[in-house]
């Protein structure tokens, strides 16, 4: 760390009259540039933490097994040191464990979270609003994610940093450096920013989750008890000026007349970009941009499902922020600005206020409307969308803000949300929530909806009516070592809708209950972790019909062997559907997880009992859903990733079935090294009575930075599954490059 400067002038005005300064100067100015160069000397960045050059550095322990047990002293200990110059932050891992037992093999970025790994969490501004997380495993594979004060992490935030890591005799080392332009704080002389270290390992065939610190299990805020400090002087963030130009281009082919036909080469080029304002704010901008995601959505079994399905965001542009955006009601989901021309993003962090405010031009809009029983989702014209949220933070994870969502087609209609909401957490153990929003919507005179439905006297289709609503979310939690208690009401008006976010029902009155225990065993014991859960929920419609009530209950156990089950069994009390009443419907849930080694990673689950076929004429069936999901390491670059979603709801005589069907999905992985990889992924879903076979060659060296080249050949099939006929074939390539000015 470098000296205070005036120090060093008072030391020369002490010890020197003006003809001895001369000397004094210059002895002193060589010490302190030797004190300067000894400071911010940084270690090697090889993935090798040597003992000599991280010996002067800021030293922490991981050394409290957090799960599955209870504070208990962590069997694999982990050394962590943290050094910087003026631009960077250093951060090396000593993670000692049998080496023999390592889970740890090639992956892509972000998918080595069952590996044993390492993370450095951190928070520059000490308020517990988030922390923000870089870590890999032990072959340097990067895994990065935000925890955040409301509990909502997010595994898919994505930050720029570099990594390596080495294995020795008895540990395995990882080295971090993580510039300082990517983290957002306030400019000062000095720093202590508060720091959270993690370590996932295991111990024999058990998963051990540990930290730095002794978790007080009162307080549900993660971030909020970060304790730890580092300590920080001279540090500067060189101002980011980013660049990230694309290519792409798709060669597509259709069955026609009985035989494949090929149409033309459709290519494009885009532009996003960034540039940081100062230390505490950043645009964002992107110009025509590919928003096609490099895999396609996993397939979701939507049969005998009236409402819209919601995919998670996984597009680089709305990386960050998402966490300022998060809300009870759903309000905004990014997803529904799906084919913007431009859009810009405008994300400041200060030390009590943070914005972010989002516009776009889009070119292709989705339209949703909610309802009681169903939701109408369609795609719409070209409009502009904005999103601002303003959010006052305050210690202990805490916050008060307002959040706005307009949309305005460009052939006439718009949408907007207007809402309120805080987060307030007292003595720790209690946390409450209050969101509010406001919609008011002219809807557009368009045909992108064909529907003759109602809702109370206003129509679904488009024809130009104005409507108004409001929703509200309260929630309160209580949580102690032993005991989680919450409670939860919302309400969503008949004519509440979300133009820039996902609410699929409305005209609902929703009352939720819980209450869980959870106990810690001995590490000797078979049983780890034991969690029982048991809650009520009741929903009303507005005109106080009763739509829906269940009761029951819930157990989840940690075994040794790496073994969790959860079992629950709800009663359905009541569901009405469109004047249809069913009564004491039974549901029955069973979960299972076992991965004895890194080879072998099995995830099955099961439901059983009854339910509504959902139709004109709605009837109670008895239905049956199987799914697992799997990954077996066949060697440290090659892993295949199979599953299987069966389901099936038949009459309750058991002579036939409402619907039968099957989703048959595999991925297999080959890893070349950390950036290139070359996947195979086939899917066979026999509710649609089609399939695919999609081929990708990836090189992805950071989050932003890709160039791939792939084939999709889809396949539809008639009766049987051996009898497949192609029925569209596209070839596709993308190329996009992050630089810096």
């Amino acid at each position: 760390m470098e000296t205070d400067l005036l120090l060093m002038k008072h030391r020369l005005n002490i010890f020197a009259p003006f003809l001895g300064a001369l000397f004094m100067v210059s002895a002193l100015w060589g010490q302190e540039t030797a004190q300067k160069i000894e400071r911010f000397q940084v270690p090697e960045f090889d993935g090798v933490v040597g003992e000599q050059e991280w010996a002067n550095t800021q030293k922490f322990l991981i050394n409290y097994e957090i799960d599955p047990g209870n504070n208990t002293p962590s069997e694999n200990l982990t050394e962590v040191f943290v050094s910087y110059s003026e631009t960077h932050l250093y951060v090396g891992f000593i993670a000692y464990t049998d080496m023999k037992t390592l889970r740890s093999s090639i992956r892509n970025r972000d998918e080595a979270w069952n590996d044993d790994l390492v993370m450095f969490g951190i928070d520059t501004y000490g308020d517990g609003r988030y922390l923000v997380n870089f870590g890999a495993n032990a072959e340097g594979n990067q895994v990065d994610m935000k925890f955040t004060a409301d509990g909502n992490d997010d595994e898919s935030y994505d930050i720029n940093f570099e990594s390596k890591a080495s294995k020795q005799e008895n540990a395995y080392h990882v080295e971090l450096k993580i510039p300082f332009n990517v983290l957002q704080f306030k400019k000062a002389l000095k720093y202590d920013w508060n720091i959270l270290l993690y370590r996932s390992t295991y111990t024999g065939e058990n998963r051990s989750q540990n930290l730095n610190i002794a978790i007080d299990r009162n307080n549900n805020c993660l971030p909020c008890q970060a304790v730890s400090t580092i300590h920080l002087e001279g540090i500067k963030s060189e101002n980011r000026l980013l660049f990230t130009p694309n290519m792409v281009g798709s060669w597509s082919g259709g069955k026609v007349a009985g035989a494949l036909s090929y149409g033309a080469l459709d290519a494009g080029v885009g532009l996003s970009g960034l540039i940081d304002l100062n230390n505490t704010a950043s645009l964002e901008y992107t110009i025509n941009p590919d928003f096609s995601q490099v895999e396609a959505d996993v397939s979701q079994v939507t049969v005998n499902n009236t409402f819209a399905v919601e995919f998670p965001e996984r597009r680089p542009y709305f990386n960050e922020g998402n966490d300022m955006i998060a809300s009870e009601l759903n309000t905004v989901y990014t997803r529904a600005i799906n084919q913007p021309l431009f859009s810009s993003k405008l994300i400041s962090q200060g030390e009590k206020n943070r914005v972010y405010w989002l516009t776009a031009y889009d070119e292709s809009s989705p339209y949703l409307v909610a309802g009681e029983n169903e939701s109408v989702l369609e795609q719409g014209g070209a409009s502009y969308a904005n999103i601002l949220r303003y959010q006052r933070t305050f210690k202990g994870g805490s916050n008060v803000g307002f959040l706005t969502t307009n949309r305005f087609f460009t052939d006439g209609g718009s949408g907007n949300t207007f809402g309120l909401n805080a987060l307030y957490r007292m003595k720790e153990k209690y946390a409450f929530t209050v969101e509010f929003s406001k919609s008011v919507i002219k809807e557009p005179e368009a045909d992108w909806i064909d529907n003759n439905g109602l809702i109370k006297n206003k129509s679904i289709a488009l024809d130009g009516e104005s409507l108004k609503g409001d929703a509200l979310a309260l929630k309160v939690t209580r949580n102690t070592k032993h005991w989680n208690s919450e409670a939860f009401y919302e309400h969503y008006s008949p004519h509440y809708q979300t133009p820039l976010g996902f609410i699929t029902r409305n005209s609902i009155k929703r009352v939720f209950l819980g209450h869980g225990y959870q106990h810690f065993f001995e590490k000797e014991n078979t049983l780890r972790q034991l969690n029982v859960f048991t809650g009520s929920e009741v929903i009303h419609n507005y005109d106080g019909l009763k739509k829906y009530s269940t009761l029951g209950g819930e157990l989840s156990m940690q075994l040794a062997g790496n073994i969790y089950m959860e079992f629950s069994k709800w009663l359905v009390l009541n569901e009405e559907f469109e004047g249809f009443n069913a009564t004491n419907m039974p549901e029955n849930n069973f979960f299972i997880r076992f991965s004895p080694s890194e080879k072998v990673n099995m995830r099955i689950f099961t439901s059983w009992g009854e339910n509504i076929f959902y139709d004109n004429t709605p009837e109670v069936g008895k239905n049956f859903f199987l799914g697992s999901f799997n990954n077996f390491q066949l060697s440290p670059k090659w892993s295949v990733s199979p599953s299987i979603r069966y389901s099936k709801l038949g009459h309750l005589d058991g002579k036939n079935a409402f619907y039968e069907g099957y989703i048959l999905r595999g991925n297999t992985n080959f890893q070349f090294n950390q950036n290139l990889s070359l996947r195979l992924v086939s899917e066979v879903n026999s509710f649609s009575e089609g399939a695919f076979v999609q081929t990708l060659l990836k090189w992805n060296p950071n989050p932003f930075t890709i160039f791939y080249i792939g084939g999709t050949n889809g396949y539809s099939y008639a009766e049987q599954i051996g009898d497949l006929r192609v029925d569209g074939v596209n070839l596709y390539f993308k190329f996009q490059y992050q630089f810096g000015l």
